[in-house]
């Protein structure tokens, strides 16, 4: 008989008991010639330490997979606020203004207005996460409601909500608190850094194609939202960040609310 890994003859050849093929002294045993039989040859804490690696592999593909569906549907969550937010952004200066305004400023205050909401939610998420905290974008659809609906340029109060970060894990006051004090700390830096472009931007000669003036105006458009996102995160009700950070420490939230409303004063 030959073996029926090498092909070498063999006059008493070993028959696998497992799989019932011939072999060869050097690969006689079922871990030598790959035996799809092996399972039953292993001891039983080899088999059921083989059931419990299976089932772990099987534990860890369903998590990827879940992961990668998850980051798939935050991305579609945070393109689709992105779309609402820079609607209303443009109804606050009309969407007839297109027309007249030069489109790199267009562009610069969309992407201004979408980056105003986005860092906002961003640092929250972001801030959990180094606390070990799991945490995802998720829209939310009253709020997306309401967003679109303030999307219309006559209507003079703008609700912008359409999502937040949520906190899938426990977490102590302390992480709550922080993750919910950089969303608005975020935009008070923006609008600190907005307002004083804005400043600059007035000492400064553009060309025809750039008009200083419209650059001024949006500058500070962006600076007084920035501002305004923070002074309404930080009232101290119901789901909003101010009464989290309360919670926490309220001497930081009394330095951020009177920053927001400085800021809202000054680009007034």
């Amino acid at each position: 008989m030959k073996c029926a890994v090498c092909g070498k003859d063999e006059l008493l050849p070993f028959k696998c008991k497992y799989c019932g093929e011939f072999f060869c002294a050097e690969h006689r045993l079922p871990e030598k010639h790959n035996c799809p039989g092996i399972f039953a040859a292993s001891s039983p804490y080899e088999k059921e330490m083989r059931e419990v690696r299976m089932k772990v592999k099987a534990e860890e593909e369903m998590m990827r997979a879940i992961s990668r569906q998850t980051a798939f549907r935050e991305v579609v969550h945070i393109t689709t606020s992105i779309i609402l937010v820079s609607l209303v952004g443009l109804s606050l200066i009309g969407y007839e203004s297109l027309l007249f305004i030069n489109p790199s400023l267009t562009i610069l205050y969309i992407t201004g207005f979408s980056l105003t909401y986005l860092m906002h939610e961003l640092a929250h998420r972001i801030v959990a996460r180094r606390n070990n905290v799991k945490a995802y974008f998720k829209l939310d659809p009253i709020g997306s409601l309401l967003t679109l609906v303030s999307a219309i340029p006559m209507l003079p109060i703008k609700f912008i909500a359409p999502g937040a970060v949520v906190l899938t894990t426990p977490a102590t006051i302390r992480v709550v608190g922080s993750t919910a004090f950089w969303g608005p700390a975020t935009n008070i830096a923006i609008s600190a850094i907005l307002y004083i472009s804005s400043l600059i931007s007035r000492s400064l000669h553009f060309s025809p194609l750039l008009s200083g003036i419209l650059l001024t105006g949006i500058l500070l458009v962006l600076a007084k939202f920035n501002a305004f996102i923070a002074f309404f995160n930080l009232l101290p009700f119901g789901p909003l960040d101010g009464l989290k950070i309360i919670k926490w420490s309220i001497a930081r939230w009394a330095v951020a609310f009177a920053l927001s409303v400085t800021l809202m004063i000054l680009t007034w």
